[in-house]
């Protein structure tokens, strides 16, 4: 990742100023407390999390999907966390999670534990398609 955020230093000072973040991002992480943890108690955190905003979206599309048989709305119309008619700061944040872990290649073992929940990225997608149609399909 240091020669994608810090390409416009040159090489040898892109070294020293990538180890002094990385030690300021390490020492906060363990004043924090997040450090703390192994490798493996941080992958159980990250699946338990999105396994419960994949429950809560689950129902939520249960819910939604009631609604428009007794309605006749669009099939492909985007369902909320909190099964509300609009989408609230619950879905502006998860929808922001989950677009940056899709899109992001520094971390492979968040996408793979986030693809393996497809109603999180059809939620993605979803709400894409819906509001930010013109922008680049987010990767399956």
């Amino acid at each position: 990742m240091r020669d994608h955020v810090l390409w416009s230093l040159p090489w040898p000072i892109r070294i020293v100023v990538g180890s002094i973040i990385y030690r300021s991002q390490v020492s906060t992480l363990q004043g924090q407390g997040t450090g703390r943890f192994t490798p493996q108690e941080i992958g159980h955190f990250r699946r338990e999390i999105w396994s419960s905003f994949a429950d809560l979206l689950l129902e939520s599309k249960s819910k939604s999907k009631s609604q428009s048989q007794s309605q006749s709305a669009e099939p492909q119309q985007p369902f909320w966390v909190l099964a509300g008619p609009s989408p609230t700061e619950v879905d502006t944040t998860l929808f922001g999670f989950v677009v940056s872990t899709l899109i992001c290649t520094a971390g492979p073992a968040s996408q793979a534990d986030l693809k393996s929940f497809p109603v999180l990225v059809e939620y993605a997608h979803r709400i894409q398609q819906r509001y930010f149609p013109d922008y680049e399909a987010l990767p399956a």
